[in-house]
């Protein structure tokens, strides 16, 4: 059996390993990448919703501005519908949450297999080593010696075309199906918090934006709501609606498992009357075919470690998966993208073992607070998605803390800081328990709205700009001096709290309510309100 040589091996040619194929042939144009594909071609997936993060990193590092503007769709950020109980309101009539015009910073629908198809066919062209119909076995890791071939693989292609591989790097690219994070036991099950997901591909969707009177268009000033992730929300679940182009749309369900979960979802029959049980889903839907169907029972995990100074690393659904409500799932490919390249970059540049040992621990640790803060907007929390003023007070924390933290942090490269990830790692717990505190109190008027009958009260017939409340969307990624972010942070969980207890029918049903409180008083375990009766 022949025996090729590699700088980088990476498992899996779907996004998160075609991205990170391009984005090391620019930083590094000399490496000798191989990129294995078990599949002949791309096949359909979700995860078809950007964010800010991960768009700002298609853009900037990765140069794909032109091919998404022309080859994919700009996406009109995120928008959120409420149902009365019986889910009988028509959409015009349903309360909403969403934006009045294109956002500030740009985001994309993309259709996953056209476009992992065509990463696949530029990074060929760029020269990456792309083989199709490539199964990768045998994976041995060898010893942290820093030897050009210290790990081997085996590669089954079609036609016997076999050959035995070495490499510098080895990534794990593969997808849930995690074969070297499999092979090393790095998965963490996610016991707290249990979706199950069921999704189709539909043709002629009837188009939201040519639906009801046109007080709903002039409401939101004409803007498409088609090209947003629309968000149908119900207690313990959520409906999407994302245009894939071409004529297709995506649509799928995400529930908590413990509350509404049946395998008979997972057929098309059952699919189709669940949907049909919405009256504003399916008036968008009684007209369209079913294309094909696909399911996952479970969704959320960890995992103990991302990447290793010893030459090898996880990227996408091979690392971790935290929960597709928001669309995360393309920012942490952002993010371990990113530090693998750096950490590729620094070992072929010869810095010391024990230097590559620091970097990655640093990368390892924030990655895993990263995913403990995502997972803390969404763990018990699933009750409260059907209430219009419950997701709405939990959107006005949630949005200005990804934009003021997370967004404004990635485009100023400060992730790739030593000094600033070592900060971050010391203040984590103060973050951690910001989030854990809000939750707290969500979930305590999530009850008392439920007992007090108000809970579905203002589902119909109200509107809330997305961007209500934040002006500062323009300095998103400009430095601030420390006092501006400490105030302008204060500033956000003191506007959250406030809207809370403006849900309360009147202050006796509290204890007495400090107008304000500092900042050290969210970032500590501080219960916001003591009791809710």
């Amino acid at each position: 059996m022949n025996t090729v040589s590699f700088d980088v091996a990476i498992i899996g040619g779907g996004l998160a390993g075609s991205l990170l194929a391009r984005q090391l042939r620019i930083a590094m144009p000399s490496l000798t990448i191989g990129v294995f594909e078990k599949r002949a071609e791309t096949s359909y997936k979700v995860g078809e919703s950007t964010v800010e993060i991960a768009t700002n990193y298609f853009l900037r590092r990765l140069n794909l501005s032109a091919y998404l503007y022309e080859h994919q769709l700009p996406k009109n950020g995120l928008r959120f519908f409420f149902d009365d109980e019986e889910k009988s309101t028509d959409l015009w009539n349903m309360s909403e949450i969403g934006g009045v015009a294109f956002p500030y910073h740009p985001a994309f629908q993309i259709d996953r297999a056209r476009m992992e198809a065509d990463l696949l066919n530029m990074n060929q062209k760029n020269g990456i080593n792309v083989y199709r119909e490539a199964r990768v076995e045998n994976i041995h890791l060898g010893t942290p010696s820093k030897s050009q071939t210290r790990h081997s693989f085996d590669v089954q292609q079609a036609h016997n075309q076999n050959f035995h591989g070495q490499a510098r790097w080895i990534i794990d690219a593969s997808g849930r199906s995690s074969l070297l994070a499999r092979q090393l036991h790095l998965r963490l099950p996610e016991s707290g918090h249990t979706l199950g997901s069921i999704w189709g591909r539909f043709r002629h969707v009837t188009n939201i934006d040519t639906v009801g009177p046109d007080t709903f268009r002039k409401r939101i000033r004409y803007t498409s709501r088609r090209l947003a992730t629309c968000h149908f929300c119900y207690s313990g679940y959520w409906i999407w609606v994302i245009p894939l182009g071409e004529g297709v749309t995506s649509v799928g369900v995400v529930l908590d498992r413990s509350v509404h979960w049946e395998d008979t979802l997972r057929k098309e029959e059952g699919f189709l009357a669940f949907l049909r049980k919405h009256a504003a889903v399916w008036s968008l839907l009684k007209n369209a075919e079913l294309i094909d169907i696909g399911s996952l029972g479970s969704l959320s995990y960890g995992t103990q470690q991302y990447l290793s100074s010893h030459g090898w690393g996880l990227t996408g659904e091979a690392a971790a998966f935290t929960d597709p409500f928001y669309s995360p799932g393309s920012d942490f490919i952002a993010l371990e993208n990113d530090f693998l390249t750096d950490l590729i970059q620094r070992d072929l540049q010869e810095e010391s073992e024990e230097r590559l040992q620091q970097i990655a621990s640093l990368y390892n640790d924030y990655m895993c607070f990263r995913y403990e803060a995502s997972m803390r907007l969404y763990r018990n929390l699933y009750s409260l998605l059907g209430s219009y003023p419950l997701l709405k007070l939990k959107w006005q924390l949630d949005f200005p803390l990804y934009y003021h933290l997370w967004l404004s942090q990635y485009m100023q490269d400060l992730h790739l800081q030593e000094d600033f990830l070592r900060t971050q790692l010391s203040e984590q717990d103060l973050i951690l328990n910001a989030l854990s505190n809000f939750s707290l109190l969500f979930t305590r008027l999530d009850t008392h709205m439920r007992a007090n009958g108000t809970y579905f009260h203002s589902n119909q017939h109200q509107f809330t700009n997305a961007l209500e409340g934040v002006n500062w969307v323009e300095q998103v990624g400009t430095p601030q001096g420390l006092h501006q972010e400490l105030k302008r942070l204060n500033q956000i969980f003191n506007s959250s709290r406030q809207s809370a207890f403006n849900l309360l029918p009147s202050r006796s049903d509290i204890e007495q309510i400090q107008p304000s409180l500092s900042l050290s008083q969210f970032l500590t375990p501080h219960p916001l309100v003591e009791s809710i009766a």
